[in-house]
C-alpha cells in the first residue's frame, strides 16, 4: 500500500512539475516576445514623426517567438495577444499579407480583444500597402465613425492622408491632417499634420495657400528642421507669387542663423534664383560665382555653374561662356541630374561650332557635295529650334538652306519646317500657307510632297500625284491586289529609273529582285547575286538586311511538289556534287512550309529563341504612322528577334514578320533599332543572346 501510494504520489508530483515547467517556458517565450515588440514599438513612436526607421530586427525577434506561442500553446490565454503582436509585428517588416492574415484571425475569434480597436487599424493599413484600397477606406471609415481612442483615430487620419498625398490627391490629403492638427492630433503630430497641409499646397501649384500655412507652421513652437522647412518653402512660395523681396527676407532669416550654416549655400542658390524672377541678372551672377567659388560641396557648386551656364545661354546668348560653366558643373558633378542636362546643352552648343564651321560647298560642286551641306544647314537650324531655344536664328539658317541648296533634297524639308516655324513662332498663318503651298509646287516629286499635301489638306486631291510613293502604292496594289506581276514590275521599275533620290528607290531595286525570285526564278544562283550586289551597294538600308536575310533563304534547298512516277513527293532543288543543279526527293524537309511565328523563335543560328521579358526603358526614334499607310490602314503585330549589347540598346535585329505596308516596316524598323532596355531586368540566360520582340501597330485615330 505504502508503495503504491508512493507511485502514485510521484507521478502526480512529476506531472506538476513537468507542467509547471511548460508553463514557464511559454511564459518566457511569449514574455521576451512582448518585450522585443515593446522596445520597437517605443522606437518607432519616438521617430515616426520624423521618418525614422523602424527596429525591424526587434520586430523580428518578436515574430519568431510569438510564432512559437501560436503554434504550440493554441489554447492559451495570450493567444490574442501573440496574433497582435504578429500582425503589428509583419506590418512593420513590411509582410503586409502576413499581417492582414493574423489580424482577419484576431478579429474573426476574438471580437472583443482589448486588442480588437487597434487590430482593425492596422488591419485598415495592411489593406492599403497592398492596394486594396476599397476594403481599407471601408475599415478606416469605420474607424472614424465608431467610439475609439482619439488616437487611433488620428493615426487612421494620419495614414489616409500620407497615402493621398503620395497618390497627389492633394485636397483629400488635407481633410485627413486638418482632422488630425484641429481635433485628434497630439502636439507634434499636429505639427506634423500642418507641415503636410503646407506641402499639399505647394504641391498642388496653389502658392498663396502654400505661403499662409508655412508661415502657420512658424508660430507652432517649430524645431530647427520644420523651422528651416517653412522658411525656406515661404520663400519659394513668395517668388511663385512674384513677392520676391518677402521671399528674400525670409531667406536672410535663415542665412543669419548659425543653425543653418551647414545649409547656407543651398539658401544663396535659392536667393540667386529669387533676383532671377525679378530679373535682376546681376545680382544672382555674383550669388552663384560666390557659391561656384566658394562652396566644399560639388553637387551644389556645380548646381551654381549650371544656373550660370544657363543665364548666359538664354540672357546674355553667349554660347561660349555658357558652354564653359556646362563644362564645369559636368566636372563637378557628373551624376546628377543637371549634369546631365548640362552635357547635352554643351554638347549642342558645341554641334553649332561644327555645323558653323562647315564648307560651303563651290559653283562647280556635285549634287552629293552639295546634299550633305544642306544637310549640316538643316541640323544647325534644327539645333536652334529644338535644343537652344533660338527661333529667330533657326528661321534664318532654315531659310538659307531653301535659298542657298534649291537643288538639295533637303530644301523641299527646309521650306515645310520653315512653314511650321512661321505657324508657331510668328503666329503668321499666310506666310506658313504660302510656303506649304510652294512645296508641291516647286518640288513635286519630292518624297515630302505628301507632308505638305496633308497640312494643306489636299491628300487625296487631284494634286496628290507625280511622287514616287504615289508609284509604290500602285505597284503593291497590281501585286497584292490584282495579282498582276508585269504592271507592278514596271511602276517599281519606273521608280528606279526617275526617282534616284527618293528613299523608296532602294525597295523598289529590292522588290524588282524579289518578284524575280517568287515569280520568275530559274533555280540558279543569278537571284543570289543579284541580292548580294544590292547588299553591297546599300549597306545602310533596311532592305540591305532584308535582302541578306533572302540570300540565306536562296543558298538553301528550294522545296517544291513535283510528280515522281505515280506519287506525288516534295522535291529539293540544289546542287549535286559536281555543281550541277538537280531535284532531289525529300519527303522528311518540311523546314520552308513552317508556321510563319514559329519559325520566329529558331534564332539565326537554329537555336530556340524566347520573348523579351521587358518593354523598353528608352525609345529614341518613336514610331510614327506613315501617311503613305493611311491608305491600307494596317493595325496588327510585327515580328522582330533583335540582339542587345551589354547595356541593353538593340545592336542587330531582323524583321521577321512583315505587314503589306513597307513604309510602315521602315518605321517600325528604326523605332526597334532605337531601342533601350534594361539589362539589369533581362535574365541571365537571355543576356547576350538573340530574343523575340512583338511590335504592336495601331493607327491614329485620326484616320480610324
Amino acid at each position: 500500500m505504502l508503495r503504491t501510494s508512493y507511485r502514485i504520489n510521484l507521478t502526480v508530483i512529476t506531472a506538476l512539475v513537468l507542467g509547471l515547467l511548460a508553463g514557464c517556458v511559454y511564459y518566457n517565450t511569449f514574455f521576451n516576445a512582448k518585450k522585443s515588440f515593446d522596445e520597437a514599438e517605443r522606437t518607432r513612436r519616438k521617430s515616426r514623426l520624423k521618418g525614422g526607421r523602424v527596429k525591424e530586427d526587434l520586430y523580428q525577434i518578436a515574430i519568431d517567438k510569438s510564432l512559437k506561442v501560436v503554434e504550440n500553446y493554441p489554447n492559451s490565454k495570450y493567444y490574442d495577444d501573440a496574433l497582435y503582436v504578429l500582425g503589428v509585428s509583419y506590418f512593420y517588416v513590411r509582410k503586409y499579407s502576413a499581417s492582414e492574415r493574423r489580424l482577419r484571425e484576431l478579429l474573426a475569434n476574438y471580437g472583443d480583444s482589448k486588442f480588437a480597436d487597434e487590430s482593425e487599424l492596422y488591419l485598415a493599413k495592411a489593406k492599403l500597402e497592398l492596394k486594396n484600397e476599397e476594403g481599407a477606406m471601408e475599415l478606416f471609415e469605420g474607424i472614424f465613425g465608431s467610439d475609439v481612442k482619439r488616437s487611433y483615430k488620428a493615426e487612421a487620419a494620419i495614414a489616409l492622408g500620407n497615402y493621398h498625398f503620395r497618390e497627389k490627391n492633394f485636397e483629400r490629403s488635407r481633410q485627413y491632417f486638418l482632422a488630425v492638427r484641429d481635433s485628434l492630433g497630439m502636439e507634434d503630430e499636429k505639427k506634423m499634420a500642418q507641415r503636410m497641409i503646407a506641402d499639399s499646397y505647394f504641391e498642388g501649384y496653389n502658392f498663396r495657400d502654400a505661403l499662409g500655412a508655412y508661415i502657420q507652421m512658424l508660430g507652432l513652437s517649430p524645431d530647427k528642421d520644420d523651422e528651416y522647412h517653412a522658411l525656406y518653402n515661404a520663400a519659394r512660395s513668395s517668388f511663385r507669387l512674384m513677392r520676391i523681396e518677402s521671399g528674400l527676407d525670409y531667406l536672410r532669416r535663415l542665412s543669419d542663423n548659425e543653425a543653418y550654416y551647414d545649409s547656407l549655400s543651398v539658401i544663396k542658390l535659392l536667393m540667386g534664383s529669387g533676383y532671377e524672377y525679378d530679373d535682376d541678372l546681376s545680382h544672382a551672377e555674383d550669388i552663384y560665382l560666390e557659391v561656384l567659388e566658394q562652396e566644399q560641396s560639388k553637387v551644389v557648386a556645380g548646381e551654381a555653374a549650371y544656373r550660370l551656364g544657363l543665364i548666359h545661354q538664354f540672357d546674355y546668348d553667349d554660347l561660349p561662356k555658357a558652354k564653359e560653366y556646362y563644362d564645369r558643373a559636368v566636372r563637378l558633378s557628373r551624376g546628377s541630374d543637371f549634369a546631365k542636362d548640362a552635357l547635352e546643352r554643351s554638347s549642342d552648343i558645341g554641334k553649332v561650332e561644327t555645323y558653323t564651321q562647315s564648307a560651303r560647298p563651290g559653283a562647280t560642286a556635285s549634287q552629293e557635295v552639295i546634299d550633305a551641306a544642306a544637310r549640316t544647314q538643316y541640323q544647325l537650324a534644327e539645333l536652334y529650334w529644338l535644343n537652344l531655344n533660338k527661333p529667330d536664328s533657326a528661321m534664318i539658317e532654315m531659310q538659307y538652306v531653301i535659298d542657298s541648296f534649291p537643288t538639295s533634297t533637303y530644301a523641299p524639308k527646309a521650306m515645310i519646317a520653315l512653314s511650321h516655324m512661321y505657324s508657331e513662332h510668328k503666329d503668321d498663318r499666310f506666310t506658313a500657307y504660302q510656303i506649304m503651298r510652294d512645296v508641291p509646287r516647286l518640288y513635286p516629286r519630292s518624297d515630302y510632297v505628301p507632308e505638305a499635301l496633308e497640312a494643306l489638306e489636299f491628300l487625296g486631291s487631284k494634286l496628290d500625284t507625280g511622287y514616287a510613293a504615289v508609284y509604290l502604292r500602285r505597284a503593291e496594289d497590281f501585286l497584292v491586289d490584282e495579282q498582276n506581276v508585269d504592271s507592278a514590275r514596271a511602276y517599281y521599275q519606273y521608280i528606279v529609273d526617275s526617282f534616284p533620290d527618293s528613299r523608296h528607290y532602294t525597295q523598289a531595286q529590292f522588290s524588282l529582285i524579289w518578284l524575280t525570285e517568287m515569280y520568275e526564278s530559274t533555280g540558279d544562283s543569278s537571284v543570289y547575286h543579284a541580292y548580294s550586289a544590292f547588299a553591297e551597294a546599300n549597306p545602310k538600308s533596311e532592305w540591305a538586311k532584308v535582302a541578306e536575310q533572302r540570300m540565306g533563304v536562296t543558298r538553301k534547298v528550294t522545296t517544291v511538289v513535283r510528280k515522281i512516277g505515280q506519287d506525288t513527293t516534295q522535291v529539293r532543288r540544289g546542287r549535286d556534287d559536281d555543281g550541277l543543279l538537280r531535284d532531289f526527293a525529300d519527303e522528311s524537309d518540311t523546314s520552308l512550309a513552317a508556321d510563319p511565328l514559329e519559325s520566329v523563335y529558331i534564332g539565326p543560328n537554329g537555336e530556340r529563341l524566347r520573348n523579351v521579358p521587358v518593354e523598353p526603358i528608352e525609345i529614341r526614334e518613336e514610331f510614327v504612322y506613315p501617311v503613305e499607310a493611311y491608305r491600307i490602314g494596317f493595325e496588327g503585330d510585327l515580328y522582330f528577334q533583335i540582339f542587345l549589347d551589354f547595356s541593353g540598346e538593340v545592336v542587330d535585329y531582323i524583321l521577321k514578320i512583315r505587314c503589306d505596308s513597307e513604309d510602315i516596316n521602315r518605321e517600325a524598323s528604326e523605332a526597334v533599332a532605337s531601342m533601350i532596355f534594361d539589362p539589369l531586368r533581362i535574365p541571365q540566360e537571355q543576356q547576350e543572346t538573340w530574343m523575340v520582340y512583338k511590335f504592336e501597330v495601331r493607327k491614329p485615330e485620326h484616320i480610324r
